[in-house]
């Protein structure tokens, strides 16, 4: 008998063999932007001009890595230190922004995971529209937001790629 007691092991070594992580993936570094994050893929870069309610222009910049149709990884961030609300705490300010990003997607569905003051303040959340889900983290960190968010179809859900996207990101002095 002690013989066949590999076989279980044997088993769970083949099962999971398929599942090797794809590399340490592609680091991706914005000088301008002050962070550095690791996508699944190569981004390829993007911005765009948006004014504020008040006018002011300001630039929306974005990294975006699509696995497929069915997933998809961005990191943006915009300077808002020319913009910046003098009348709001940082938990409104971050409550706003999830606010804004979910109604701008129509989601249906909205969960707060955690919100975190400290030195990094963020706000996490999952959502759900009727197309598809996925989970962002928007940072709020000496007047730049970023946004670290990723999107899958809802067969999919939301796996563990999301959670080591978002976990990745770090600032760096600029």
């Amino acid at each position: 008998m002690k013989r066949f007691a590999f076989i279980p092991l044997l088993a769970i070594v083949v099962l999971f063999s398929g599942f090797r992580p794809k590399g340490d993936g592609v680091k991706y570094t914005s000088a301008e932007g002050h962070f550095v994050v690791e996508f699944p893929g190569t981004p390829e870069e993007s911005s765009q001009d948006d004014r504020t309610d008040d006018g002011v222009i300001f630039k929306v910049n974005i990294a975006t890595y699509a696995a497929s149709e069915s997933e998809v990884y961005m990191a943006g961030w915009i300077d808002m230190r020319t913009f910046y609300p003098k009348d709001q705490t940082i938990k409104q300010i971050l409550e706003n922004e999830r606010d804004g990003a979910t109604a701008g997607m129509n989601a249906i569905k909205v969960t707060t995971l955690e919100t975190n003051l400290g030195p990094t303040p963020y706000i996490e959340f999952t959502f759900v529209t009727d197309e598809y889900t996925g989970k962002d983290r928007i940072y709020l960190i000496n007047k730049y937001k970023y946004s670290l968010i990723t999107i899958f179809g809802l067969k999919t859900g939301i796996p563990i790629s999301a959670d080591k996207f978002i976990a990745s990101f770090k600032t760096v002095q600029g």
